[in-house]
């Protein structure tokens, strides 16, 4: 019994050092962000109407707000504590990397890993780049990882040891992840099925294991789908997010299959690939989408953990139970197959799109990390782990520190115009975060983006209609920009904000 006590204790260690560093890296992270990312924007917007607007008006602001449950929960944080919108959404992000990095080291620990394995598991989390990089976007996928590793350790547990409690409480985990992201619905529905793959049990032990982890909400899920196929395409799209899912499952593969006829179609039509090539087009196109995704999942993991990976994969530095095993490839396999469809459909994906999928996979770096400490005797580890701990510093310090240029010109020119621009007086402003922050066009900026976007819509002297017109300009112009700064040439800038790489903002006021 004391024994099992110290070793709590000595856990529990790791779990302080690593909530303090999260703390501590997600302060950093934030100070040291100049600029709210676009997406924030409207979290941020449709958190302010949430109290005075209907439910239907918050998710019709902007695309981002129609999953609202983000917007509901920064508006209640800054409505009990009175911290401003931003601060709030901040600390709610704050508080789910805590548990995406809790999570993380308890599923290490679930899956076998000793103290030091579990040491190395928080390392390996709180200094994952693209995790990191993220820290300070006010975006609703940190809710979705936080409680997707939820999930993801309480589905580990339960076909461990079977039990009612730990089912629900995996139904409910997917379910919050769900009003985060989408996405959630997809494990919902999918990873029950890996209960058919327990090849010892017999039948009926299976369906128990199937109907006791999701029987409730398979049940009701199905009945909505089955409603949804009778219903009409308005219905499908009054459901926002939900409607694409299921258009998905209805239209998926013919959706892929015309993005196909017309990459290949275009690939032809424009000579892209010699004629003795052409007949291999589909190859080729199949071959670069599938470079092009192992590509994104590298860098969005970090060379230095996707040749740890690489490395516990080869020399098998860990065994996963057959139990274990399901539910881990079972995550992974959803994964691929939603990121590379989207991939497939869109010809584009995010960064962050596949960090749920690199989080499963970062489970096998503390593992191989651990294996090549063991092996330090031998020339070849040693150097491999050198070389790797090598890139491994080097991406985490540049997800840390900020090597990139200072956006702070953009706030600083955005503060300036919201003191010194009458509200009455008309602006016109071409970036959409410098609109934002010079605080005058409120909710209305969604409305007006496009046309303000459009720099065509202020050339050829249309510019003289407004009282004020500030631009946002790079090093170096070209095009209708260019255009416009030579018709403005004759007019001096009130005030001119910039950073060391030559970007800057300009503010004219026309007499």
């Amino acid at each position: 019994m004391n024994k099992l006590i110290l070793s709590r204790e000595r856990d529990s260690q790791i779990y302080v050092f690593a909530f303090l560093t999260s703390i501590v890296l997600s302060y950093f992270i934030g100070y040291r962000n100049h600029v709210i990312n676009p997406d924030g924007i409207c979290y941020l917007l449709s958190a302010q109407i949430v109290g005075s607007a209907p439910i239907k008006d918050v998710m019709h602001l902007c695309p981002q707000s129609q999953w609202p449950f983000y917007s509901a929960l920064i508006y209640a944080l800054a409505q009990l504590s009175h911290f401003s919108y931003s601060a709030s959404a901040h600390i709610i992000n704050g508080i789910f990397s805590l548990i995406s990095i809790g999570m993380f080291i308890a599923i290490i620990k679930e899956l076998g890993g000793n103290r030091r394995i579990l040491w190395l598991a928080a390392f390996v989390v709180l200094f994952s780049h693209q995790f990191n990089v993220l820290r300070d976007n006010i975006i609703r996928d940190h809710g979705f990882w936080a409680f997707y590793l939820i999930s993801f350790y309480c589905l580990l547990k339960y076909f461990r040891e079977p039990k009612w409690t730990t089912a629900l409480v995996w139904n409910a985990s997917l379910m919050m992840a769900t009003l985060f992201r989408i996405e959630g619905i997809i494990f919902l529905l999918g990873m029950p099925f890996i209960s058919w793959f327990h090849v010892n049990g017999s039948f009926k032990e299976r369906t128990k294991l199937f109907f006791t982890l999701n029987s409730p909400l398979i049940f009701i899920c199905f009945l909505f789908v089955a409603w949804q196929l009778f219903h009409t395409q308005q219905g499908l799209q009054k459901l926002g997010r939900v409607g694409e899912v299921i258009n998905q499952l209805q239209n998926g593969f013919f959706i892929l299959a015309d993005r196909y006829q017309k990459i290949k179609g275009a690939i032809t039509y424009y000579n892209i690939l010699p004629s003795e090539s052409r007949a291999d087009a589909g190859a080729i196109i199949l071959m670069g989408l599938i470079t092009w995704y192992l590509y994104n999942v590298a860098i969005t993991l970090s060379w230095g953990y996707a040749a740890l990976l690489f490395y516990a994969w080869m020399k098998r530095t860990i065994l996963f139970s057959p139990k274990s095993s399901r539910v881990v490839w079972g995550y992974i396999l959803i994964n691929l197959i939603m990121t590379l469809v989207f991939l497939a459909e869109h010809l584009f994906i995010s960064k962050r799109y596949l960090v749920a999928l690199t989080l499963i996979l970062m489970i096998w770096v503390p593992f191989a990390l651990n294996d090549l400490i063991q092996k330090w005797g031998n020339l070849r580890p040693r150097v491999f782990l050198i070389i790797a701990s090598f890139f491994i510093f080097a991406s985490a310090l540049s997800g840390v520190v900020e090597f990139g240029q200072s956006k702070l010109y953009i706030r600083s020119a955005g503060n300036w115009l919201a003191d010194n621009v009458p509200a009455n007086a008309s602006l016109y402003v071409n970036d959409f975060q410098l609109m934002y922050y010079s605080d005058h066009f409120g909710t209305h900026i969604f409305e007006l983006l496009p046309k303000y976007l459009n720099i065509y819509s202020v050339s050829q002297g249309q510019w003289k209609k407004y009282d004020y017109v500030a631009l946002r300009l790079h090093k170096k112009e070209d095009g209708e920009l260019k255009v416009l700064m030579n018709e403005l040439a004759g007019l001096t800038p009130v005030k001119e904000f910039s950073n060391q790489r030559g970007n800057r903002v300009v503010v004219y006021k026309i007499v």
